[in-house]
């Protein structure tokens, strides 16, 4: 009897083999989905569409934010965080190294992304302070000098020294007066800035408070000094990630935006597709960092039902080289405002990172590759439990400056500790120093269906490459990697990579150095094709996928997703021509008269519906209007600050906030006769529209909607209490009288 998969998986080691770097495997959650204990994906923590609708235009306060250098995470747009994308990240995550484990090496989030995608500024003071008070009503006063509001004493808006974010939303929820002193400015400003750093940076698991040691920062608002915002930003990153990876974690918070921006930027196959607005060009680029990118990626609620959990762990394990973006902010520093780019200096450089109690390294060596730098095999890491398990329980009282003296002065060091490595050029080979020693270390798989997946397609395609060529064995083979893996291309993916054009599918079946890419085939995607540094120097890629709705619409199309195979060398394919179906052109389509007997006066009403082609169609404001360019790339010297000043007003270049429901056109109710169809006979009784019962889906239609025909009684409709009535005695008469 032969072996089913699920028995070979029993002896199949998922890795590592070799427990020198992950150490903390028996504790790590992809531990326990490969023995089938998978509890779902996590709950990513924030406060996006609370804040989402709070739009600063005060001047005032927006100078503020300039001057303690928060304004790029303040022109960050807030999107809605795809819990599946994240958990299938952090089933990657190794608090070992702080880098995602890959098919194809390391990678992870560093200084730069920090800085280029929210603009948050690297060089300065670590964000180390006091977490201590004198007695308990400390924090209740800190709140009353520093917020200009007490929280009351009901153990519930102040929880220690952690306040709900709805509160200080509640404190900014009207405008400044026009003659608002100095220190109602600096109060309100603080409250505006302490709710965006705690649900865009600083969200702790509980999802709605945030902690008020960050005030110590904004005391001076007048000269702040430069804090390094990023290195904390990451470093309480790196600690919600880490423990997000252990077994029986649940949630996570921290950055997770940032998690989701970083993944759409260099893994691009995992961004659904970005649609810009119809008829219109997108215009220079705004005064705003990287985020802005993403601003049009629609939100998770209409993608494809394949995006989930257990398709991302399968396109994670079935990705390629190719796919892979190392480099993806080079063609945007032309571009981007200055202070997402003034800490370039410092990105490579190995540090500890700091914020407060948390202590987490940065380990900018193990991907060289994401510098354009040449990766070797990096120094061993020696995993610091100690370090890990430092947090305020219990620890408030301690002056950190002290307990974490040494990492301070490292962190001062940090122009001294930059990487140095020589370029990286073409791609790395399969056979290459680094990948000897990364691929008994790492942890290949994290479930067994993505394993199942690989291993099938991994056999197979190594079963093609021992059968003679055009034998019937062969072509049987190669039949089955084209219905599973989409091996020589076909309709869908001729028509969606490159615009229908053959260039990109051509260079997919030319092996090269490290493998020759292989498509898979996947639920509602469409193949686009991906931005690599190496574009510029004029190498094709092939085509990568990207969600698409249409799928889910009905319209039954099916792309690929590439994949890595074996150096094989396949025959191109041969381009078959499509039936080409003759559609007639359209014929104005003449209404039908009703042949309903009508008296001689009034004449016959005249049912056909013109256009005026004389009236323009209103222009609604919610859709931005961008000069065209006459081309989608962003123009160079246009994107100068005072071209864009950072007042919020009707010409905002940022537009709406991310997560504001607009306001959409009026849709007109059919007709329940159109002109085109007989009028129903006479003495019919006629249907009608009426306002559903308080309490039921209509509730706002009952009360304040008109009804479709006002001359039916509603019935349904909510009466007035009926008038009092008052009760008089009759007078009594006798039998016989008038």
């Amino acid at each position: 009897m032969e072996p089913r998969i699920d028995e070979e998986l029993e002896v199949l080691d998922p890795g590592p083999r070799e427990r020198s770097l992950l150490t903390r495997q028996p504790y790590h959650r992809s531990e326990a989905i490969w023995n089938g204990e998978d509890s779902g994906p996590l709950t990513c923590r924030g406060r996006t569409k609370e804040m989402a609708n709070i739009q600063m235009q005060d001047n005032r306060v927006i100078d503020i934010i300039k001057l303690l250098r928060l304004e790029g995470l303040f022109r960050a747009p807030s999107r809605e965080i795809d819990n599946c994308l994240i958990s299938a990240l952090v089933e990657r995550w190794r608090p070992e190294t702080h880098s995602f484990h890959l098919p194809h090496g390391e990678m992870t989030i560093t200084l730069e992304d920090v800085e280029v995608i929210f603009g948050l500024p690297i060089d300065g003071d670590v964000l180390v302070g006091p977490t201590a008070v004198v007695d308990d009503g400390g924090w209740r006063r800190l709140c009353t000098e520093l917020l200009g509001f007490t929280p009351p004493n009901d153990n519930k808006t102040l929880v220690g020294q952690r306040i709900l974010i709805s509160r200080l939303v509640e404190a900014v929820a009207a405008p400044l007066p026009h003659d608002a002193t100095e220190m109602q400015i600096h109060r309100y400003a603080r409250c505006y800035m302490l709710a965006l750093i705690g649900d865009k940076l600083f969200m702790d698991k509980s999802g709605d408070r945030v902690h008020l040691m960050f005030l110590d920062f904004m005391r001076n608002l007048r000269d702040p000094p430069h804090y390094s915002w990023g290195s904390g930003c990451l470093a309480w990153l790196y600690r919600e990630l880490c423990r997000a990876s252990e077994k029986g974690a649940s949630q996570i918070g921290g950055a997770c935006t940032l998690v989701q921006y970083w993944a759409w930027a260099r893994l691009p196959f995992l961004c659904p597709r970005i649609e810009p607005p119809p008829g219109c060009d997108y215009g220079p680029w705004p005064y705003a960092p990287l985020a802005f990118k993403w601003v049009r990626v629609p939100s998770s609620k209409s993608r494809p039902s394949g995006m989930a959990l257990v398709h991302y762990r399968e396109l994670l394990v079935t990705m390629q080289p190719e796919q892979i973006v190392w480099q993806p902010y080079e063609a945007h520093f032309s571009h981007l405002p200055e202070f997402c780019v003034a800490g370039r200096d410092m990105w490579t450089a190995r540090v500890p990172l700091l914020c407060f109690c948390i202590v987490e390294r940065h380990h900018p060596d193990r991907v060289l590759r994401q510098f354009g730098l040449a990766q070797e095999r990096p120094d061993h890491v020696v995993y610091d439990d100690r370090l890990h398990k430092i947090d305020l329980r219990g620890k408030v009282e301690r002056n950190w400056r002290e307990e974490h003296g040494p990492y301070i002065i490292s962190w001062e060091m940090r122009r001294q500790q930059v990487c140095r490595a020589p370029p990286q050029i073409g791609e790395m080979p399969r056979n290459h120093a680094y990948y000897v020693w990364y691929r008994p270390v790492t942890r290949k798989y994290v479930d067994r269906n993505s394993a199942k997946l690989d291993i099938m397609i991994q056999s197979h395609l190594a079963l093609l490459a021992m059968l003679p060529e055009g034998s019937q064995a062969h072509n049987h083979v190669r039949r089955i990697l084209n219905n599973v893996a989409g091996l020589g291309g076909g309709p869908a993916v001729n028509e969606h990579a490159n615009n229908g054009d053959e260039t990109e599918l051509a260079a997919a079946a030319t092996p090269s150095t490290s493998a020759a890419p292989v498509s898979t085939p996947t639920r509602g995607h469409r193949a686009t094709t991906s931005p690599s540094t190496s574009a510029a120097r004029g190498r094709l890629r092939p085509a990568t996928a990207t969600p698409s709705t249409s799928a889910v619409r009905g319209r039954g199309r099916r792309a690929t997703t590439p994949r890595v195979v074996t150096t094989l060398e396949m025959p191109p394919p041969i381009p078959q021509a499509s039936p080409q179906h003759e559609v007639p052109s359209p014929i104005p389509y003449a209404s039908p008269q009703p042949e309903v007997p009508s008296p001689s006066p009034p004449s016959q009403p005249n049912f056909d519906v013109s256009i005026d082609q004389n009236v323009t169609p209103p222009i609604l404001p919610e859709t931005p209007s961008y000069p065209h360019t006459g081309s989608s790339a962003p123009t160079p010297g246009l994107y100068i600050e005072q071209d864009y000043p950072p007042t919020t007003s009707s010409s905002d270049p940022l537009g709406s906030p991310v997560g504001i429901d607009t306001v959409e056109p009026h849709i007109d109710v059919p007709d329940l006769n159109p002109p085109h169809q007989a009028s129903p006979p006479r003495g019919r009784p006629q249907r009608s529209r009426r306002a559903p019962t308080c309490g039921t889906g209509g509730h706002k239609i009952g009360h304040r909607g008109p009804a479709m025909h006002d001359d039916d009684p509603k019935v349904d409709a909510p009466q007035p209490p009926p008038p009092h009535k008052h009760y008089t005695r009759a007078k009594k008469h006798k039998i016989g009288e008038p």
